[in-house]
């Protein structure tokens, strides 16, 4: 590349002085005219073209032949040609070796302007190394107060809480540089590769080849000329960006080197500390800081870490914020749209305690949100759940006002206030003897209202009996606390002293977590009986009035492991069972993880899971009978499609995510083929009829069919089977490939229902009038279509009647009967007001009376008496 784009160019010069020299010595015969051409000019014109004779002209003589010449003739004859031809192959190869070099050329002139222009823009649009310069020396400036109370002689205390506070700020400050060094990389990886194609064209021998044509040389040399203008701005950029990006590079990769060892050694101090977590910790010398540093000091050593780690954290886990900020407007706009619709439609109050959602939109719709979000981010800071648990805190404070008595109303608020204080104390990262009071107060709380609860017998006045077994957790813990501070266990005291009021203030937040969802499904259920275009698609009757059960299990474990996160001996639990997890096991020539096999067994439940969830926005629909109810309502009939394409990606995603090699997956088809072959030829038959019907649009969600002559509605079109409810209200499983095979009328997709009707009247009858009144009856009806024409024709002569034969389309599918027995109703009552007769059936019986002089022949047996 340097012979390009280097300061100093020599081939490059060389190249030029050379293209230079050789074009100025021929731009003056291009420079005149051809009537300043000279005698003698045109005289050496004549001679070079006479050099320029073929061959064999110049060797042959005119008069001569091959015929006259002799033998040593022939000889000089042969060695005369075979040089003219060694001379015309060297001098076209020539040529061939020139023409062929220039195309070269122009292929790797393109090229290599190409790649300028690709390593102008990547100079162009790089990282903001000032930005990062200014991160790195604003970490280096932070290590020293993260490591406050940890390297120093603070105290002979140590703080379990400044050390997971400190590793956590440390693991987030590398995760953050982590990817500011994959950025740095990437961007030094993309100019280095430029800079190197750049070389690899730039040393093609082709290139320092001139052509033999002048014209072709000129404009070599133009290109020449211009790519050198165009490197020489670069070049400096080049040597700049090269010795930044290298000098950050290092910054970056020493960072990342000091902190994971800073990480390492907390780690081991938070180990160490937790051996002896069950000795006295509190020191004996009076001059220790632990009795000599205020509150307020420890106070603000605390607000700087709590801050950074809270920034920190925030800034890598901003994507997921957003997400839950977007959950948070769609379940309040929800909750409003469903309060608007309940003042509609209900009677009664709309704020009674069953629906204590619909009273505040907003507070209710955070309270779901936080409740459970809260466990989609990964190891958050303290202070991050914190906040988190304030604004859930007061949400569903506002949610409770005027609802709960006055007794219950104070006790929630007071327990409030001391979690709080709780999680603000625990916050305090430097051990001083007034935290060791302020615990002792927070928790003694605890303990007071546990014995007036049981003395006073309060619980009676309970709306949620349950809370009761937190308010015993509550005092129980806050006991321990006091017991293990009183000894001077002060880390164990404080975990102690959180994890009670955590968890009674947890497991109320999220027990009405709870119960506002299902109160939500319920009014959701009575508003929205019928799932229609304005109801959000959501089918609440396959949703149910409650939260499914694996819900609760979810939430009492997310519970647990929140409480649980307030122990360090919960900490090494889980990192034991993720090394156990994540530990590579070797079967044959497969390595593999339980993490991943529990990966793939996650991704597949889960793509499972939200196929069985599409089916929520898929009504259960009455029969449709036009073009424009059949388009809302379609959506249920690609849910097939959709639904295969959810599993068909999770299953690639969980074989991708767990590492297993996709090439094992042919074994597996090649497996299921075999199955495919031997016996699951209707199930293959079934889905891919399911995909015909999905695809073909025959016959849809909604749909009127009639099946076997029993008219249904197509409830569901499934993986194997269809759902068909029937007008006898029974629901008809129909396997896919029976649907495709056997004959079925879809009614919707018609022009609607043809009546046909036979009326007859008698001979002495007025046949015109007749036709007129039926006619007249038609054309009143609402429900008969106009098109096709209604037809009232006489049809024949019967043995006792005119029939009349009555034709007409009905609108409706359902109006069949309804305007049968109207037609014949009204057809009977006109006919009678005008007089016209409906003859019934006759027969002409003529009787033959036998002869007086017939004998009557007698039998045998009254002969022989």
């Amino acid at each position: 590349m340097r012979k390009i784009i280097s300061s100093k160019p020599l081939l490059l010069g060389k190249l030029l002085t050379f293209i230079f020299v050789f074009l100025l010595s021929s731009f003056h015969a291009f420079s005149q005219t051809p009537d300043s051409l000279s005698v003698i000019d045109t005289l050496k014109v004549q001679e070079l073209s006479s050099q320029n004779q073929p061959t064999f002209t110049r060797i042959f003589p005119s008069d001569s032949s091959l015929v006259n010449l002799q033998k040593n003739q022939e000889i000089d004859l042969m060695k005369a040609m075979e040089e003219e031809l060694n001379k015309a192959y060297s001098k076209n190869l020539e040529k061939y070796q020139s023409r062929k070099n220039y195309l070269t050329q122009n292929s790797l002139i393109s090229d290599l302007k190409n790649e300028i222009n690709a390593l102008k823009r990547i100079l162009a649009n790089h990282p903001n190394f000032d930005l990062i310069s200014e991160e790195l020396l604003e970490i280096q400036d932070l290590l020293p107060k993260i490591l406050e109370g940890i390297n120093d002689n603070f105290s002979t205390i140590k703080s379990e809480r400044n050390l997971a506070v400190s590793s956590a700020i440390l693991r987030e400050i590398s995760q953050k540089t982590e990817a500011r060094k994959e950025e740095v990389d990437t961007y030094a990886k993309e100019m280095r590769l430029s800079h190197y194609r750049i070389d690899s064209i730039s040393a093609q021998p082709e290139l320092f080849k001139l052509p033999l044509d002048t014209l072709e040389a000129v404009q070599y040399s133009k290109d020449v000329t211009e790519i050198s203008i165009q490197t020489r701005p670069i070049e400096d950029s080049l040597l700049f960006r090269k010795k930044q990006v290298d000098g950050i590079q290092t910054s970056l990769n020493e960072l990342i080197f000091q902190l994971n060892s800073l990480v390492d050694g907390i780690d081991v101090s938070r180990s160490e500390l937790n051996t002896k977590i069950f000795e006295s910790e509190v020191p004996s010398d009076s001059q220790d800081r632990y009795y000599t540093q205020s509150l307020k000091e420890s106070i603000e050593a605390s607000i700087i870490k709590e801050k950074y780690a809270l920034r920190y954290y925030v800034n890598i886990y901003q994507g997921r914020i957003l997400f839950t900020v977007v959950i948070f407007l769609i379940v309040w706009l929800f909750i409003n749209r469903l309060k608007n619709r309940t003042t509609e439609t209900l009677s009664h109050d709309p704020f009674d305690e069953n629906n204590l959602i619909l009273k505040s939109p907003i507070q209710s719709a955070l309270v779901i949100t936080l409740g459970i979000f809260q466990f989609f981010f990964i190891n958050p800071p303290f202070i991050f759940y914190w906040t988190v648990w304030l604004i859930s805190s007061i949400a569903l404070s506002l949610v409770f006002k005027g609802f709960l008595k006055a007794f219950w109303s104070f006790f929630w608020v007071c327990t409030v206030v001391f979690f709080l204080l709780a999680g603000l104390a625990n916050m305090i990262l430097l051990p001083t003897i007034q935290e060791h009071y302020l615990m002792y107060g927070i928790a003694s709380i605890g303990v007071i209202f546990l014995i007036y609860m049981v003395f006073n017998k309060k619980s009676e006045d309970l709306k949620e009996k349950r809370i009761m077994y937190f308010i015993w957790l509550l005092g129980i813990l806050e006991f321990i606390s006091m017991v293990l501070n009183f000894t001077g266990r002060f880390n164990l005291a404080k975990s102690f002293m959180v994890s009670g009021y955590m968890g009674i203030v947890l497991g109320i937040f999220l027990l009405w977590t709870v119960r506002l969802i299902n109160q939500g499904l319920n009014i959701a259920n009575k508003v929205y009986s019928t799932p229609e275009k304005g109801n959000f698609f959501i089918n609440f009757d396959k949703i149910g009035t409650r939260a499914p059960g694996i819900f609760y299990f979810f939430l009492i474990l997310g519970w647990a492991l929140l409480i649980g996160k307030n122990f360090y001996a919960f900490t090494q639990f889980s990192q034991s069972i993720n090394e156990f997890l994540t530990e590579e096991r070797v079967i044959g020539s497969y390595a593999f993880s339980i993490n991943g096999v529990f990966v793939f067994i996650v991704i597949l439940f889960i793509s499972v899971l939200i196929s069985k969830l599409l089916s929520l926005f898929s009504a259960d629909p009455d029969a449709i009978n036009s073009d424009d109810q059949r388009k809302r309502i379609s959506f249920g009939s690609w849910l097939l499609l959709v639904q295969i394409f959810v599993i068909c990606l999770g299953l690639f995603l969980a074989f991708a995510a767990s590492g297993i090699p996709l090439d094992k997956i042919t074994i597996i088809l090649g497996a299921l083929s075999v199955g495919i072959g031997l016996g699951l030829q209707g199930l293959v038959n079934n889905l891919v009829s399911g995909l015909i019907l999905a695809f073909e649009n025959t016959v849809k969600v909604g749909d009127l069919i009639e099946i076997e002559g029993k008219p249904g509605t197509m409830k569901s079109i499934g993986f194997r089977s269809s759902v068909v409810n029937m007008f006898e209200g029974s629901m008809v499983v129909i396997p896919n490939g029976e649907l495709i095979s056997k004959q079925l009328i879809n009614w919707t997709t018609g022009k609607g229902r043809k009546l046909s009707l036979v009326v007859g009247i008698s001979y002495e009858s007025d046949l015109e009038k007749a036709v007129a009144v039926i006619k007249g009856i038609v054309s009143e009806d609402s429900r008969i279509r106009n098109f096709p024409i209604p037809r009232v024709v006489p049809m024949e002569f019967s043995d006792s009647s005119i029939d009349i034969e009555v034709v007409f389309w009905l609108n409706s599918y359902f109006d069949y009967p309804f305007v049968k027995g109207d037609l014949v109703s009204k057809i009977n009552e006109l006919f009678k007001l005008n007089g016209i007769k409906i003859p019934f059936p006759q027969r002409d019986l003529h009787v033959i009376s036998p002869p007086s002089n017939l004998e009557i022949p007698k039998k045998k047996d009254q002969e022989d008496s």
